[in-house]
């Protein structure tokens, strides 16, 4: 009776254990959770650190080159895990004097019960290898330094506001606060000094960890209200490690040219000449002319004209009406060529830019342009 009371009570333990169980990995989605918002948090963390170490290096050598990798791919899972054995063992009872005999009963019960908890997080790092990206950013921590250490962005190999005008506009002579359409940009750095600089016993006690940046022994911290400038700089550095310049919309031109090179009309060309041009350059700027070579074609068709008229009163003289109408033709022809030569004088090689309300002195000729189509490589940022 003993030993079937005893086996009871080891019974009724185990599966009070079994049922424990379940309860205990009821809540895997509160760490799970919690797992997964620090590992996001992380990534802002990440990068700001990334940002204020190099602003340290470029403190300790303004034309160093910067460094930046930015996780593209991360990764946050937990699982629990449990096992639960038991090792009975039976026997029949006897005593020590005597031979066991009788029913096999339960002499010992052994549960074994393990659990545990495994967790991981991990990002997939990219580098940034181009090097205009790194120009770029080179530009953004010289620009940031500006207002602290008086260092001004390279003019020269590179032409800091050159390339920003190019990242933001697509063009070397862009203007970033137009198209800037109230976005980060270039222009937002460097208005003011919010961080310090010293060695690593300069460092406010009171500074926060997450807002110091160091290189060999240079250490950078954050001012107090600097935070917002040193967002802004991320995010500039973010958005050059991400992202390309926009490129230029082209178009493309095909010009019919005459025997002397000039624009004409199909039935008088000789060959043509097809480009590919900004969408706000003037067609007529793929036919370039030497100055010296224009002022001869220009002195060579007036003296055609001269002679020409004297043909045309000639033939209206002698009523030949057919031979008038050739004559009046090439006539009109090389007027044509002459505008244009005398715009090229002018303007020197047609490359102003089109201007909306703005009607160029072309002369009467009129260019027969077979394709003139939009060729967008990349749309707008």
């Amino acid at each position: 009776m003993t030993c079937g009371c005893e086996g009871s009570l080891m019974q009724g333990r185990f599966w009070l254990l079994i049922l424990s169980v379940p309860l205990s990995v009821g809540c895997m989605h509160i760490p799970l959770r919690n797992n997964s918002d620090n590992q996001a948090r992380t990534v802002s963390d990440l990068y700001q650190q990334e940002v204020l170490n190099n602003l340290a290096m470029f403190v300790h050598e303004p034309n160093s080159l910067p460094y930046f990798s930015f996780a593209n791919q991360g990764a946050t899972g937990m699982m629990d895990q449990g096992t639960i054995g038991i090792a009975p063992t039976w026997g029949r009872p006897y005593a020590a004097s005597t031979p066991p005999s009788g029913t096999f009963v339960l002499a010992s019960f052994a549960p074994t019960l393990t659990g545990q908890r495994t967790g991981f997080e991990n990002f997939t790092m990219t580098p940034v290898n181009d090097p205009r990206k790194l120009e770029l950013m080179r530009c953004a921590y010289q620009k940031a330094l500006a207002s602290c250490t008086g260092v001004a962005p390279s003019t020269v190999c590179p032409d800091c506001q050159t390339r920003f005008n190019v990242f933001y506009t697509g063009s070397p002579d862009g203007n970033i606060r137009d198209s800037a359409a109230g976005k980060v940009t270039s222009e937002c750095l460097g208005r003011t000094c919010w961080f310090g600089t010293g060695c690593k016993k300069a460092v406010p006690k009171e500074c926060p960890c997450n807002l110091v940046g160091q290189y060999c022994d240079t250490y950078v911290w954050v001012l107090p209200g600097g935070q917002d400038e040193l967002s802004k700089l991320t995010l500039a550095i973010l958005d050059y490690a991400q992202n390309a310049p926009p490129q230029e919309v082209q178009k493309v031109v095909e010009i019919y040219l005459d025997e002397r090179g000039l624009p004409t009309q199909f039935a008088n060309a000789v060959g043509k000449v097809t480009a590919q041009v900004g969408i706000t350059e003037r067609n007529l700027s793929v036919v370039s002319i030497p100055h010296p070579d224009a002022v001869s074609l220009r002195d060579s068709i007036e003296k055609e004209l001269d002679d020409l008229a004297e043909k045309i009163n000639d033939a209206q003289a002698k009523n030949r009406s057919t031979t008038l109408a050739q004559l009046l033709a090439r006539k009109k022809q090389l007027q044509g060529n002459l505008a244009f030569l005398d715009q090229q004088l002018k303007v020197g090689g047609l490359k102003e830019e089109y201007r909306q309300g703005f009607t160029p002195q072309t002369g009467p000729f009129g260019p027969l342009f077979i394709n003139q189509s939009l060729n967008t490589l990349a749309p707008g940022r």
